[in-house]
């Protein structure tokens, strides 16, 4: 009895004791702590729209995923190895739910899809139209007064956008007419202010515009504008 003891027991009872911690450690962390989870954010991409639909507004554009796998899989994974797609394929214009699900979300292989949240997205979808603008030239404050505006080609432009936006507009601005005026006569290219026109495109993207100076009128460069 005392052999046995001793030969299962007594016996490297040093590397006995570490081994049987090291078992229970291993019983806490898969039975107490769980899978380990990993949090993404993932931004929303959008598949088959209609080429002559555009998207206007999108929210949210990001998407929270939580997954779960093995550690060596987990501690790896980056948010570009995950996405998010939807299909558009036959919307119509207006407004568009979806709902997110796990099959929406693609993962690696190993990697488990845990929660999607938010799990409705919302889209404001407008049809692109074209239609001829007029061209609404502007100077720079500080030239107002001391040059006119004699010319502008093209008077029109062909501009691409949402149809909500493009049916209330008659003309598009330019960008505010500056530079190192002086001449008599000034020839300028000048794009145009696209600022609060959303996902908008013009062909051309500039015109030429000449510049008369008034008599008597000097060059402004030391004359305070505020």
């Amino acid at each position: 009895m005392e052999n046995v003891l001793e030969r299962y027991v007594i016996k490297d009872w040093k590397l006995k004791l570490l081994s049987l911690v090291l078992a229970i450690m291993l019983w806490y962390v898969v039975f107490q702590i769980g899978e380990p989870k990993k949090d993404l954010t993932i931004p929303v991409s959008i598949a088959h729209l209609p080429k002559n639909m555009m998207i206007t507004k999108m929210d949210p554009e990001r998407v929270f995923v939580t997954v779960s796998g093995r550690v060596s899989l987990l501690k790896d994974l980056k948010d570009r190895d995950v996405s998010i797609v939807i299909n558009m394929n036959g919307v119509k214009e207006g407004e568009a739910v979806f709902n997110f699900s796990k099959a929406n979300v693609n993962v690696p292989r190993g990697i488990e899809i845990v929660d999607v949240r938010p799990g409705t997205l919302r889209l404001i979808v407008e049809r692109i139209i074209e239609k001829n603008l007029k061209v609404v030239p502007k100077l720079d404050r500080k030239w107002r007064g001391r040059y006119d505006i004699t010319q502008v080609t093209p008077q029109s432009v062909l501009v691409e956008g949402p149809r909500k936006s493009l049916e209330k507009m008659t003309g598009i601005e330019t960008l505010p007419i500056n530079g190192d005026l002086h001449r008599n006569e000034e020839i300028v290219n000048v794009g145009f202010n696209l600022e609060d026109m959303h996902r908008t495109s013009v062909k051309p993207d500039n015109v030429r515009i000449i510049l008369k100076k008034r008599s008597g009128k000097e060059n402004p460069a030391s004359v305070d504008v505020r």
